[in-house]
């Protein structure tokens, strides 16, 4: 993963993915496999109530500026201005 930071001015040309909150570990932010009853986190092992999982934010565009073309991910709650809401609260 490149490290370099900048400001890019930028078109959204199209959102990725339709789905853009998941269950996320409270712990490391891994994807959560939910059942019925219970979550289960297959990176760092967590396990609780399918209830208590919390959830984030994962919205992956397709940009353009006047030159190139990128695909970038954004997660977590630097996204909740943009929707005026926590993912936790629009899952409910």
């Amino acid at each position: 993963m490149n490290s370099r930071r900048g400001l890019l001015a930028a078109s959204v040309i199209a959102i990725q993915n339709s789905c853009f909150i998941y269950p996320a570990c409270q712990k490391c932010f891994s994807r959560l496999i939910l059942d019925s009853r219970r979550f289960n986190c297959l990176k760092c092992g967590c396990t609780g109530e399918a209830k208590d999982a919390s959830y984030r934010y994962r919205l992956s565009l397709k940009i353009a500026d006047t030159n190139d073309l990128f695909e970038i991910t954004v997660f977590g709650s630097c996204l909740d201005p943009f929707f005026g809401v926590t993912a936790e609260n629009l899952q409910r």
